[in-house]
């Protein structure tokens, strides 16, 4: 059965829905079991799990780590982490504060471009979450300044754009690898199609901190998954272990991402999920 999708985001972060309305509509698909996993915070996934129970949906604890590696930007997932670990949670609000900071700082870019923002829409559109880029960009559609948020990161807020800004810190992913080693999670790498960093891949698996590889994703065509596929693999006979294979659509919003895609069309073998759980279970 191909009804799991390990790889969410709600509005405690930047995605469209929260995480009642997600897990709503993930019922409404036929989804059994989905990862809330939210950037840099775990603000949405005791109410996914609540609303759950509710309707018969295993929902997986989980956080989407933002990490460089040598100037690179990846991505590291933790599933089955403790929500309620001080450390973590500690950590996660200086982000926050960090991230507010970071904000202040592309709205003074932008009032040099005569575009002025208003913060508290910013805010707004972040509705108590992590406080991010797409929510600038949303407010500058609503403004009428571009006509969707790829044009706002086009002219404004990717790196090298006149109104970005560059984190006041970056974590490592072999720091991401620690903290979800800490709070009892399972280690995943996302989407590695846009990193190029199999070796890398290799290194963080040696270390014992990465538990697998997110090889079934929205963006990754068969000649993908079938070399990351193949890369796992590989990995697995020359460390001679088991390493997990998880996927799922990275949903925010049906039109996030360069291709509309409705909730449920990327989707993958329950067995994944399974596989996950079981490991989460054996690190408890």
């Amino acid at each position: 059965m191909q009804n799991a999708d390990l790889h969410m985001h709600t509005t405690a972060s930047d995605g469209g829905y929260s995480p009642l309305e997600l897990v709503t509509k993930c019922k409404e698909v036929g989804l059994e079991y989905i990862a809330i996993t939210d950037h840099d915070t775990v603000g949405g996934v005791a109410e996914a799990i609540k609303e759950g129970e509710k309707h018969g949906i295993t929902v997986i604890s989980g956080i989407e780590f933002s990490t460089k590696e040598a100037g690179v930007s990846v991505h590291i997932l933790g599933y089955g982490i403790d929500v309620t670990d001080a450390a973590l949670l500690k950590m996660l609000q200086e982000q926050q504060q960090m991230r507010k900071k970071r904000m202040e700082e592309m709205v003074t870019k932008f009032a040099e471009q005569n575009i002025h923002i208003d913060e508290v829409e910013i805010l707004k559109e972040a509705d108590g979450g992590s406080i991010g880029r797409p929510h600038v960009a949303k407010v500058l559609v609503k403004m009428g300044i571009v006509k969707d948020v790829a044009e706002a990161f086009h002219l404004y807020l990717a790196e090298g754009k006149p109104c970005y800004v560059k984190k006041e810190r970056e974590m490592t992913p072999l720091e991401a690898l620690k903290w979800i080693e800490a709070a009892k999670g399972v280690a995943i790498v996302a989407h590695p199609v846009y990193y190029d960093l199999d070796d890398k891949i290799e290194e963080w698996v040696a270390t014992g901190l990465l538990h697998g590889v997110e090889v079934y994703h929205r963006d990754h065509e068969d000649a993908v998954q079938k070399h990351y596929e193949q890369l796992v693999k590989r990995i697995e006979q020359k460390f001679d272990i088991s390493l997990l294979r998880t996927g799922g659509s990275d949903f925010h919003h049906e039109d996030y991402g360069r291709v509309r895609q409705p909730l449920g069309e990327t989707r993958i073998d329950n067995e994944f999920a399974i596989e996950l759980l079981a490991k989460i279970q054996s690190r408890s």
